[in-house]
């Protein structure tokens, strides 16, 4: 027991004030000697007074405990107390409880010093500021990035770049922002990340900052190098014939030694063949300018014009403009829409032709499937975004394919051009979305677009 010795204390002392108060009463009634009851007065008087100063005496040591402990003043100490005191045992665990307080403070400030030296280590910019505005974190890789010393408050980011604390004030939990900033002559494409914080009452956004700009243009180089690769085997796919048919009419109309020959010497036979040759050179041109002109119109994309449009609505509408060819290969097409009024604000038009370049080749990926079926999905998703997915059981596409179906010109189709999905993902990021796919060879292939 805690106060075992305090408690035996209290029993002997409240045991001697009864006995002499009996006492007292005693010799008052039968002795009435002045002098004993005066002596007997005077022990129950100092009996008294030690028993409430004991008391005091640990009332206004547990009062001075929990000052220091609201002070957060943990170097109280009771050793002086601890000495014949009947409350030895308390003032030890007062003393334990003190030295755990010191052992958590020292704990958490070697912990904050961690954190501090890691925040400003890490890669990552960093920047906190609450609901008015004041900056409480700005590490030294934000500082790097943005080339600011200090920030006090996310205002200051406008004279960096008009907007910039506007994008970071609206910027939503899970939401990315790509910002490009130029700083000292350098372009720094900057990705923004945020997440809400609640410290106590006060609700704090943290904003992480990288500069991908290293990784960008790595990406930009790796899709500039495979379409030159494919533009380079469309283009020696006719380059190639029209110079080996340019050499063969060469051998038609020159000698040997390179001269021209003489009409006269052209047979009617020669003259076909000329006349063939020639004809397949102005196609092989024409070819070759459609293919041009196909690889501007896919660099060249008109703003979309934004409207309301219900998907449900428009997944029908797909459905009847593909419906012969449906019918044809006796392919189901099953809408699943989580609500008949789910809109989304988008281009209409652009939006009928993604869908129709998903659907047709759906159509091509399931000419060898026994049960054909597209699935054509609308839902929100956990950040109540709608999600718009094309899907059917068709034999997908491989793996080592599967990183090249977006590049312009590149098909597995006899009869593809090879810029329907190409053209498809830029007129989603022309509405700010994103149009990927996943796919499971012989089983499935799902394209999503999201907003």
């Amino acid at each position: 027991m805690l106060l075992k010795e305090f408690y035996i204390n209290i029993w002997i002392r409240v045991f001697g004030i009864v006995l002499s108060s009996l006492l007292m009463a005693a010799c008052v009634v039968w002795m009435r000697d002045y002098l004993i009851i005066f002596n007997i007065l005077g022990l129950l008087v100092i009996q008294v007074a030690l028993l409430v100063r004991s008391l005091n005496m640990l009332n206004n040591d547990l009062e001075s405990f929990f000052d220091a402990m609201r002070s957060n003043d943990s170097s109280l100490l009771f050793t002086h107390r601890k000495k014949n005191s009947a409350f030895i045992g308390l003032y030890q665990q007062l003393e334990n409880i003190n030295k755990n307080i010191q052992q958590i403070k020292i704990d958490n400030q070697n912990q904050n010093q961690f954190f501090k030296v890691l925040v400003e280590h890490v890669g990552v910019g960093l920047i906190a500021f609450n609901s008015e505005g004041k900056v409480t974190l700005y590490n030294r890789a934000a500082s790097e990035m943005l080339h600011k010393t200090h920030l006090f408050r996310i205002s200051e980011l406008d004279n960096i770049q008009p907007g910039l604390s506007t994008i970071l004030e609206e910027l939503q939990p899970s939401e990315q922002r790509l910002v490009s900033l130029y700083r000292h002559q350098e372009l720094l494409q900057l990705s923004f990340k945020s997440t809400w914080i609640k410290i106590l009452d006060e609700q704090i956004k943290l904003v992480s900052l990288q500069n991908i700009k290293n990784e960008l243009d790595e990406k930009e180089l790796e899709s500039w190098q495979k379409l030159i690769r494919v533009l380079t085997h469309e283009l020696m796919n006719s380059a190639g014939p029209m110079s080996s048919t340019i050499a063969t009419l060469n051998e038609f109309i020159t000698t040997a030694d390179g001269k021209p020959k003489e009409v006269a010497e052209l047979t009617d036979e020669m003259v076909e063949d000329i006349a063939t040759g020639l004809h397949i050179l102005e196609e092989r041109s024409i070819g070759m300018v459609e293919f041009v002109t196909r690889f501007r119109n896919l660099t060249i994309l008109p703003k979309p014009t934004f409207a309301t449009i219900n998907i449900a609505e428009l997944f029908a509408a797909i459905k009847v403009l593909m419906n012969e060819k449906l019918n044809q290969r006796s392919i189901e097409v099953e809408i699943k829409v989580s609500n008949d009024s789910a809109q989304v604000v988008a281009d209409r038009s652009m939006m009928e032709q993604i869908l129709l370049n998903l659907v047709s080749n759906a159509i091509y990926a399931l000419e060898e499937t026994e049960t054909p079926r597209i699935w054509l999905i609308a839902r929100l998703d956990e950040n109540k975004q709608p999600v718009v997915i094309v899907a059917d059981n068709g034999k997908g596409i491989a793996e080592e394919l599967q990183d090249k179906i977006f590049i312009p010109f590149f098909t597995t189709r006899n009869d593809g051009s090879g810029i329907g999905l190409s053209l498809s993902r830029q007129m989603m990021r022309l509405h700010g979305g994103t149009l990927t796919m996943t796919s499971t060879p012989g089983e499935m292939t799902v394209f999503t677009m999201k907003w």
